[in-house]
């Protein structure tokens, strides 16, 4: 996948994700991700999911049910909407391997990625 293209990809992911609501988008991004993670939170999602992981399990004080609430509404959904593909119980699954097994969630999420046009 060339460059320019995922930087499109991940523009557009973003933008999305705004729909759960920017106060709570930007304060993870300021308080959580950049000053921590090196990146931005949508970055990290798509290139370092476990750094994210931890972040957000850091930050949500351990709450596994709470990173997994933001993970699916704020970057799973959108992303199964730009991939314009029916998720099935999909959603679950990949928030799942989110917590349990980031480097095979990084791979699904690049599947899907590669479907945005």
């Amino acid at each position: 996948m060339s460059f320019k293209l995922l930087n499109e990809q991940l523009m557009r992911l973003d933008e999305l994700s705004k729909r759960v609501g920017l106060a709570l988008k930007l304060a993870l991004e300021e308080l959580v991700c950049k000053p921590n993670g090196g990146g931005g939170c949508t970055e990290l999602f798509v290139k370092n999911p476990g750094k994210l992981r931890d972040l957000l399990l850091e930050y949500y004080e351990g709450s596994v049910e709470s990173v997994k609430f933001l993970i699916k509404e704020m970057y799973i959904v959108p992303l199964f909407v730009l991939a314009e593909e029916k998720s099935y119980g999909r959603d679950d699954s990949l928030v799942e391997l989110f917590i349990k097994d980031p480097e095979a969630f990084k791979r699904e999420v690049g599947r899907l990625l590669e479907k945005i046009n």
